[in-house]
């Protein structure tokens, strides 16, 4: 009997080829650990969720640059996700029809994606849903109005939207647990006068032919300023608190260099070569250390 099943099974394979093949495989969900494997395969991190008990966190921000709006299937049909972060995928608003059945999605990064307000219609029905991030979408207050029946969603983020004043007021009243983040408002930054400039000095250039000149010692944070008057090229080195050398770089006939530094440091100059010419030693202020012809 079991035979001519099988058997009826191959002729219909036959017959219908793919379509009845397709409709077969529909009939039998997969496993989570078949959509768990076929979440990987396209770029998906995928992890259990802490002290939930079958259920999944779901991450693509690291590794799911090329996520498409099909492979948003395979999510949607891992139905335990608690957890969902696509943010700077390139997924778009088609894209979230498949989350529709994620109804234990308590967290949703969509941050930097191309949804938009059709987008939001999808998310309607999400009601466990605490955490949504749209940060950078393309949303306005048209798309807001989805969310209203989000009894439980505390916090959102739409910062750098087209969301405005009053789309977050409608929302407040709809929701008034929630917390809407709408980020900082440039315009409205009173400008701070920089600070002065810190007081520069010329440093004593100190002739210095062989060996290496006496050891950095640790100090407070400053800048030393170069201008080679040399008509060689010379290199830069810092001598290390231990004593060595450490080369910072080249400078031309000419050529000029801004380099952070500590008081109490000593920089010594060679030729091309590494003989010594001489050397610089910083203090608090700013040091101009001029090498002389």
């Amino acid at each position: 009997m079991k035979s001519l099943r099988k058997s009826t099974v191959r002729l219909l394979g036959t017959l219908l080829g793919p379509v009845l093949i397709s409709t077969l495989a529909a009939a039998t969900p997969a496993t989570d650990a078949e959509l768990v494997k076929a979440i990987k395969e396209i770029g998906g991190l995928v992890f259990p969720a802490a002290g939930e008990e079958g259920s999944w966190k779901v991450e693509f921000h690291l590794s799911g640059r090329k996520l498409t709006d099909e492979g948003l299937a395979h999510v949607g049909a891992l139905k335990n996700i608690v957890r969902l972060n696509l943010r700077d995928t390139p997924i778009t608003s088609a894209g979230l029809v498949h989350l529709k059945g994620l109804t234990k999605l308590g967290r949703l990064h969509l941050e930097r994606t191309g949804v938009d307000d059709d987008g939001l219609a999808h998310l309607a029905g999400l009601t466990n849903l605490e955490y949504l991030n749209l940060y950078g979408t393309k949303i306005t207050d048209k798309g807001l109005a989805h969310l209203e029946g989000l009894k439980k969603l505390r916090q959102l983020y739409v910062w750098q939207t087209g969301v405005t004043d009053e789309g977050v007021a409608r929302l407040a009243k709809a929701l008034p647990e929630l917390r809407i983040v709408r980020g900082v408002d440039l315009s409205k930054i009173i400008a701070v006068k920089p600070p002065p400039p810190r007081p520069s000095e010329p440093l004593k250039w100190m002739v210095f032919t062989e060996g290496i000149p006496p050891r950095s010692v640790p100090g407070s944070g400053t800048e030393i300023h170069f201008l080679n008057k040399m008509k060689i090229k010379v290199k830069i080195y810092w001598v290390e608190y231990g004593g060595g050398l450490k080369l910072y770089g080249e400078l031309e006939p000419g050529g000029k260099r801004e380099q952070n530094t500590f008081s109490e440091a000593n920089w010594l100059i060679t030729d091309k070569n590494d003989k010594p010419l001489g050397y610089f030693r910083t203090t608090q202020k700013v040091g101009k250390a001029v090498i002389p012809k």
